[in-house]
Formats: C-alpha cells, structure tokens, sequence
C-alpha cells in the first residue's frame, strides 16, 4: 500500500495558524515525563494536580464520565475514587472507550457502565497524543489526534468516536503546551476488516494522499510492513482493522512534514484531513479529534498550577 513520496514545491500552511501544540509519546505517555515511574517527583506531582483540577472543574455527582487511556486519565481515575470513597462525589461512573480503559477503571475502584445505558455522556476525557490550539476570536478551536497508541492493545477508535458524539463535553489532558508546531505526524483511521474491502479502502486512501502520507497497516509485530506483516491487525470481532496515515517528508530521513498534515502537495488543517478521510468508503472511524470544549495541562506560571484553554462560541464554522 505504501509508495514512494513525489517531490514538489512546498507552500505555506493555509487557514488559521495553530497557537500551540502538546505532544506525548506513541504510548500515549508524555515525551519527556510521564505519570509513571520514569516521571520525576515534581512531574508527577505536576501531572496529578492537572488531574485534579480536571475532577475539580468537570465532574460532578451523579456524572457519567466517558474514559481514554493514558497515564493522565489513570491519575482522574484515581481522584474520582478517591472522591467517591470520602463521599466528595456520589455516583460517578466511567463510560469506557475500549477494553483497556474498562479495565483501568474497574482497577481503580471507579464504577463502570456501558455507552448503550446511558442517555448521554456528561464529560469525556481523551488523553491527546498531540493537540493544537486555535485562538482566533472568529473561529476558536482545538484539535488533537487520539489513538497512537498499539500497545498493551490496539485502540478502539471506533466506540471513542461514539463515546465523544454522545458526550457533552469532551476534555483533553496533554502533559505539556510547547512551540507552535502544525499538527502532523500520523494519524490512526479504523476501516471495514474483510480481506478485498480493506484493501479496496487502503488504495482510495492511499491515492487521496498520495505523496502526502503512506499508508501502512497495523500488526502484530510493530512498523512490520505496509501491509501488517504476518499477522495484521483484525478486531476480534472482525469487522475493522487499522491503518495509519503516515505523514512523513521522505526527503527529511522520514520525519513528520516542517508544515505539518498535507493534502494535494499543500499544508492542510486536521479539519480539512478528517474531512477528506471521512469521504472514503469503508472507513469508520479516525483519531482526529476536532469536537473538544477545552484542553489542560501543567502550567507552572498559573497560579493553580494547571492551566486550560477553554474553546468560546464552539460551533462556528471553521
């Protein structure tokens, strides 16, 4: 699936101009820190009070929360039990994206339900692999790609985009805000399973982005082939398998574009890539995340410590 990138004249990023963006690690843990082991004592304390002040800000008694993974979500899970057990909070449930995050959850002593018993999802929280800010007061926004993660196991991209249609708010925790660098790098999409039908989806992916990213299947053994290796990725249930959009200037050793995501051999918006991927036939579901109210992370120069953009006027058209 994957070819050969065709040189031609860069241009410019088009549209609005990200203000700043986080990245954490293919794992879904920050670069440089993380909430486990590897993490300095002041990281770690800098990552809980992030935590913290989500709880703080976001849950409520009575709330059903929807649950990514990520070691910062792991932190929210322990503070959410830590509530309920001193009676702080009253019937909060977690509403998991996938088998890992239930498990997370039922770990942590955090109850769980299912997407299909409840009417709606009172706040979900997605640790970001990467995000971006947009602070234009005609069109604010963020957008973050979710999903990069393959291991313990593969994502489940496909129920946290349901998590995030039927939630209210959607939160996102990075591990840190850096230099306004364009989003870019790659992005997970799930499309339909069977062995002609992924195929046939992978080639019109392959031929919309053609010279802007290559298309490379997931499997068992990681960065295997573009085509899974020996044993490609397939849900248990068969119905979908992942690919990821690989973003990569092949004339930079294979690094992400300086301009970030492409599309038609020009820089492009993640609004503009989702866009183009959810026009495929077979796709459905990626981890572009454009619907978010708010993003935090560590802040030492704020006086709580945390800092949050908070999207106003969501819904204007972008």
């Amino acid at each position: 699936i994957a070819r050969v990138h065709r040189p031609r004249p860069r241009t410019t990023a088009r549209g609005r101009a990200p203000i700043r963006v986080a990245r954490a690690s293919a794992a879904g843990a920050p670069d440089e820190a993380s909430a486990g082991g590897g993490a300095s004592s002041s990281e770690s304390d800098a990552l809980r009070k992030c935590a913290i002040a989500f709880v703080d800000r976001h849950v409520s008694s009575g709330d059903r929360v929807g649950i990514g993974a990520g070691p910062m979500v792991s932190l929210v899970l322990g503070e959410i039990h830590d509530r309920l057990a001193d009676s702080r909070l009253d019937d909060v449930q977690a509403v998991p994206t996938g088998t890992l995050t239930a498990k997370e959850a039922a770990v942590a002593g955090v109850p769980v339900t299912t997407l299909e018993s409840v009417p709606a999802v009172d706040v979900c929280v997605l640790q970001a692999d990467e995000s971006v800010t947009y602070r234009s007061e005609k069109s604010p926004g963020i957008a973050a790609v979710v999903g990069r993660e393959e291991r313990p196991v593969q994502p489940d991209l496909i129920l946290t985009r349901k998590v995030i249609e039927k939630s209210v708010k959607v939160v996102l925790l990075v591990p840190a805000l850096g230099d306004p660098i364009p989003l870019g790098g790659s992005v997970p999409v799930a499309i339909v399973g069977g062995q002609s039908e992924w195929e046939e989806c992978a080639e019109e992916l392959d031929d919309i982005f053609l010279g802007d990213a290559d298309v490379w299947r997931r499997g068992a053994e990681v960065e295997a082939n573009p085509r899974g290796g020996k044993s490609p990725y397939l849900s248990a249930d068969g119905v979908h398998t992942i690919v990821d959009l690989r973003f990569n200037d092949p004339l930079n050793d294979g690094g992400r574009w300086d301009d970030g995501f492409q599309l038609f051999g020009s820089a492009a918006t993640p609004y503009q890539i989702a866009a183009e991927v959810e026009t495929v036939d077979g796709v459905l579901a990626h981890g572009i995340v454009t619907q978010a109210d708010s993003v935090m992370w560590p802040d030492a120069s704020d006086a709580s410590g945390v800092g949050e953009f908070v999207v106003a006027n969501k819904g204007l058209s972008r």
